[in-house]
């Protein structure tokens, strides 16, 4: 049996929500709608951010017009990865040994200084998905450039992982990076999986 791991945080109250001047995304809530005493079956209202917790950018989050969470699809949800990390991004040159894998895992953790060019050439690869641990740290004035460029390449992000400290990622593994069917959103809460394989 393969035993995965799970890199999701929890929803609720206490979920770190995106701020920043002016703004902020919607906090998490959660109201008991009706309860078995009453109505012989319990439902909750919820209310959240298409951006909470573990989430997943679909391109129109950064790019007019992008695809919107209809164009991923089941088949892309489940499949394989190889790691690659901010270290590798931040040297002149550096190449991935690329065999078809359906996700890239960024692991930028480490916060080294990554070269857009770099960037570029990772953009380049044939993957539609991006799950990036950490925050990257690119040497560029606009600190959304990465996010806009994954948006003009017409690739989702999956973000925000509750990665163990201390954990190192296998080079490659299996991974599921599960959205909900929301359509027409520039985002879902995600349940992200990992094996090695």
């Amino acid at each position: 049996m393969t035993d995965w791991i799970d890199l999701t945080h929890p929803l609720n109250a206490e979920t770190w929500i995106y701020r920043e001047a002016g703004y902020s995304d919607p906090a998490f809530s959660a109201e008991r709608w009706c309860d078995v005493d009453n109505q012989r079956y319990e439902v909750w209202k919820l209310g959240l951010g298409t951006q909470m917790g573990t989430h997943i950018d679909a391109p129109c989050h950064f790019a007019k017009g992008g695809a919107t969470m209809d164009a991923f699809g089941p088949q892309d949800a489940i499949g394989t990865y190889r790691l690659v990390t901010d270290i590798d991004l931040a040297r002149d040159n550096w190449t991935l040994g690329w065999q078809g894998e359906s996700h890239l895992l960024l692991d930028a953790r480490s916060q080294s200084r990554v070269l857009p060019r770099s960037i570029e050439t990772l953009l380049s690869l044939p993957v539609k998905t991006i799950v990036m641990a950490g925050e990257l740290k690119l040497d560029h004035p606009d600190p959304l450039w990465f996010h806009v460029r994954l948006g003009q390449t017409g690739k989702f992000l999956v973000e925000d992982l509750n990665v163990p400290s201390g954990f190192a990622f296998p080079a490659t593994g299996q991974i599921a990076t599960v959205p909900l069917p929301l359509s027409g959103l520039s985002g879902s809460p995600t349940r992200v999986l990992i094996a090695s394989t």
